[in-house]
């Protein structure tokens, strides 16, 4: 199984790879939805100089009004979070609390900006009393286990830890529709929200994400951030982002088409992959129920993914030993291989 947290692992040819969030089925989603083929850089002046530290003017209009917030426009949503933990460091905090299982990347990012990451098992967001970390990182939904707090327990969670002058980071990547229910509000909480425009549109290669900040020391730190680091983020990403998005303005119901199929993808995904026999993975019975794009299973006494010749990450990586992390955002045909390889180790 692969222990690598940052890149594709290089696999043999006749192996499929479960291990990397690569969002599949929303892509295809995408461009069956939207003009995306054949996108050419608009001629437009400047587009090939600096770009502003906190992202083309154009799209951050439109996603500052969207959000009804500042945005800073990052190379993706890891740079957010790292300009996010630079920003809790130099405010003078230094820890960090966030549920298990938490994302591989969170404890060695931190770690790096000099934060000290502390976790906790309760299935509630955070404990009732907060003694042991001055700022809280909340993942909704949550990579790997897909767990995501009620909006009545999110706009609680909020309240309170502003009344402890707490800040909370909503890493709010799979934050959409693409991956929630419909009937799940969606609003902007905390002193930060991560968005990837990655996991948003299934376009990885695209590099841009952005943090929403109504807390504006945050805002401006970590804008210093990105101009210190990479001064600025692509702009032909970012003229691309911008073309996609005001296709989607005022076409609400192109929208939702776009969105429901990514969602319905993913729910055709986790009902095939309960096929799979409960002595090689063992798969919850309301996995339809859990939001997000991952499967996080128990491994059975039969589980040898060498055999199937598919690749998983370690659940270790995560905080839970024991378990293991399954990209699902495949097409149906695919998924059925996988289930099929899978069930092959029984024989």
């Amino acid at each position: 199984m692969s222990d690598i947290l940052l890149a594709k692992p290089k696999l043999p040819p006749d192996w499929i790879d479960v291990s990397v969030g690569e969002p599949y089925v929303v892509r295809e989603a995408l461009f069956e939805t939207f003009d995306v083929k054949g996108w050419q850089i608009p001629e437009v002046e400047h587009g090939w100089e600096y770009p502003p530290s906190n992202g083309y003017a154009p799209l951050v209009d439109a996603l500052q009004y969207k959000h009804q917030a500042p945005v800073v426009v990052t190379n993706g949503a890891k740079q957010a979070l790292a300009a996010t933990f630079y920003a809790i460091k130099k405010m003078g905090l230094n820890t960090m609390g966030m549920k298990l299982p938490y994302w591989a990347l969170i404890p060695p990012l931190a770690t790096m900006y000099g934060l000290q990451p502390v976790t906790h098992s309760l299935e509630s967001i955070l404990p009732d009393e907060p003694s042991y970390f001055d700022s809280y990182l909340c993942l909704a939904p949550n990579n790997p286990d897909g767990h995501c707090p009620s909006p009545e327990e999110l706009k609680r969670v909020n309240t309170f830890l502003k009344s402890k002058n707490i800040p909370l980071i909503h890493d709010a990547v799979y934050y959409t529709y693409s991956y929630l229910p419909r009937s799940v509000p969606l609003t902007t909480i905390g002193d930060v929200q991560i968005y990837s425009l990655s996991k948003m549109l299934g376009l990885s290669s695209l590099r841009v994400g952005y943090a929403v900040c109504p807390n504006p020391e945050f805002y401006n730190l970590i804008k210093g951030y990105v101009e210190a680091t990479t001064v600025g983020v692509s702009l032909p990403s970012q003229m691309f982002a911008f073309d996609l998005l005001n296709q989607m303005r005022g076409y609400p119901t192109k929208v939702e088409k776009f969105e429901n199929i990514s969602f319905e993808a993913l729910q055709k995904s986790k009902k095939i992959i309960k096929q799979v026999d409960p002595e090689i993975l063992q798969v919850s019975t309301i996995l339809e129920e859990l939001p997000g794009m991952f499967g996080w299973f128990h491994t059975g006494p039969k589980f040898n993914p060498e055999k199937a010749k598919i690749n998983f990450i370690s659940g270790a990586l995560f905080g839970m030993p024991g378990m293991v992390r399954m990209n699902l955002a495949f097409g149906e045909n695919r998924m059925q291989e996988i289930v099929n390889r899978l069930n092959s180790c029984k024989e």
